[in-house]
């Protein structure tokens, strides 16, 4: 996966935030790396709370918080 909003699809990003939803890592660096890697695309303040701490009325899911970036 790229490592800027540039080089990768919507569907690559998806992926990225539904596997961060689920926590498939074998060890918590690779989650670490994931969450710094959806950061750094996805450049939003909020960073990972948009995942963790999603805001009243946002919906609870990789979709909703990729229509939450795609919004901002």
């Amino acid at each position: 996966m790229e490592n800027d909003a540039k080089n990768i699809t919507e569907n690559e990003f998806l992926s990225l935030i539904e596997k961060i939803f689920n926590g498939n890592f074998r060890t918590e660096d690779e989650e670490s790396e994931a969450i710094d890697e959806f950061e750094r695309i996805s450049e939003h303040p909020s960073g990972g709370d948009l995942i963790f701490y999603p805001e009243e009325g946002v919906e609870d899911s990789p979709e909703g918080v990729l229509k939450v970036i795609k919004e901002w």
